[in-house]
């Protein structure tokens, strides 16, 4: 049944998911961090500016600006200097996650 439903549904969520990959990739690159654009993702993964420890920008992020991301180190050693963000919240609250990402990196 899966296979010969209806996918319509499919296009839509996929364009919700790409919006906000967009708004979280170009929001991380002006806040000073590399971020390579996912192809086909919930996540999205980003290099902190070099000599930032990303468990300690990660709690300043929340502490100050009450954005939460997940440290790379998480996930083991190779997430060193990394940040995962979720796409899987609401458009209009990524917006703003990101607009205080902006206001943080700016202090």
């Amino acid at each position: 049944l899966a296979l010969t439903a209806d996918q319509s549904w499919i296009i839509e969520r996929n364009a919700t998911y790409r919006a906000r990959r967009d708004i979280v990739v170009s929001a991380l690159r002006e806040a000073g961090m590399t971020v390579d654009t996912p192809a086909a993702a919930i996540y999205v993964w980003a290099k902190l500016p070099d000599g930032v420890d990303d468990q300690t920008y990660a709690a300043n992020l929340l502490e100050t600006v009450h954005v939460s991301v997940t440290p790379g180190t998480v996930f083991g050693t190779t997430g060193k200097g990394y940040i995962r963000i979720s796409l899987g919240t609401p458009t209009e609250r990524v917006e703003e996650a990101m607009a205080r990402v902006a206001k943080f990196s700016k202090q």
